[in-house]
């Protein structure tokens, strides 16, 4: 439905990104991208309306990522961007464009454009604690729950 990686191709080419990583000692990031409040998406105007947003939101963030990058849907309205060559700043930089671009979408309706806006969670591969891609994912994971603990529409990054 969104044209990006479904989990289990996002985490075998994970792997990958996180063996060469490690195998150089280069720089890795994580990002974790939830839409905010999408339950209340779906519940007041559809799974129509839901899918659209998350069709929105996955050809946004394919425009506004490198070719490098590597961007999956990790479940529900939750996506990864692994982001190979890419230290903890430039990694939230590059989140919070992401974040302006994702406040300037909107779903049209009959009714009235509906806007909709998402939190990400930063992290970067840590070479001394990270055995394995799940570890990195998780890592952001925690961070996204941290924007939205703060509020929502923001970027929370871990180091």
């Amino acid at each position: 439905m969104t044209g990006v990686f479904n989990r289990r191709h996002l985490l075998l080419l994970g792997e990958q990104a996180l063996e060469q990583a490690r195998r150089y000692q280069h720089p890795l990031a994580a990002l974790m991208i939830d839409i905010d409040h999408f339950k209340q998406i779906n519940d007041r105007y559809g799974h129509a309306v839901g899918d659209e947003a998350l069709e929105k939101l996955a050809e946004c963030l394919q425009n506004n990522l490198r070719a490098a990058d590597i961007l999956g849907r990790y479940g529900g309205e939750e996506f990864v961007v692994l982001m190979p060559e890419t230290d903890l700043e430039t990694a939230r930089q590059s989140a919070e464009r992401l974040v302006a671009h994702i406040r300037a979408l909107t779903i049209e309706t009959e009714h009235a454009p509906i806007p909709f806006t998402a939190s990400i969670g930063v992290a970067v591969f840590d070479h001394a604690r990270d055995t394995a891609i799940n570890e990195l994912i998780q890592r952001a994971d925690q961070a996204m729950y941290a924007a939205k603990q703060a509020g929502r529409n923001q970027v929370f990054a871990l180091g």
